[in-house]
C-alpha cells in the first residue's frame, strides 16, 4: 500500500520563494558578470541536495517495512521493530534540531515538548502519525489518507 505526501500551502510557498530567489539572484549575477552569482548557485545546490535526499514523496507499507520514498533515496523502517503507531499533530513550537520547517516539506530531526526528539517526514501537519520503535526512536510520518495507512500498519503488526 502506498500513499503520496502532499505539501501544505505554506511549504509550497516557502519552497518556491527560496529557490526562486536563489536562482534569480544567481542568474542576475551571472549575466552582470558578478562572481557572487557562483556563490549563490553553490548555496542553492547546498540547499537542494539534502532537500531532495530527505523531502518525503510517498510512504509505502508492505509485509516487512515502511518505506519513506524521497526524491533521491528510500528510508526504511522494519515492521518487526515497531512498538506502536498513533495519531500525532506536530506543534508549531517544536524545535528544529537539524531540519526543514517548510522547505520541500517538513523533514529532519525535531524536538517536541511532548515526545522528545523525533525524525520527521511529512508535508502537512494534519496528515501525520507517530511511529514509535522498540529501541525508543520516534518517527513522525505524514501522507494522504493517514487513517488507512495506520490501520494497514496495525494489521501487519498484529500478525
Amino acid at each position: 500500500m502506498e500513499a503520496n505526501v502532499k505539501f501544505s500551502l505554506f511549504s509550497k510557498i516557502i519552497t518556491i520563494v527560496v529557490f526562486g530567489l536563489l536562482i534569480g539572484i544567481g542568474v542576475y549575477c551571472a549575466f552582470t558578470g558578478d562572481s557572487k552569482g557562483i556563490i549563490v548557485l553553490l548555496i542553492c545546490l547546498i540547499l537542494l541536495i539534502p532537500s531532495l535526499y530527505y523531502s518525503p514523496k510517498s510512504i509505502k507499507v508492505d509485509d516487512n517495512t515502511i518505506t519513506i520514498n524521497t526524491y533521491l533515496s528510500k528510508h526504511k523502517l522494519l515492521l518487526h521493530n515497531i512498538e506502536s503507531v498513533d495519531y500525532y499533530l506536530p506543534m508549531m513550537v517544536n524545535f528544529r534540531i537539524c531540519a526543514s520547517g517548510g522547505l520541500m516539506g517538513y523533514w529532519g530531526i525535531f524536538r517536541g515538548m511532548d515526545i522528545g526528539n523525533y525524525m520527521a517526514y511529512y508535508g502537512k501537519s494534519s496528515d501525520c502519525f507517530l511511529v514509535k520503535m522498540k529501541n525508543g526512536d520516534k518517527y513522525v510520518l505524514g501522507c494522504e489518507n493517514p487513517d488507512i495507512i495506520m490501520k494497514y500498519i496495525e494489521s501487519k503488526l498484529s500478525n
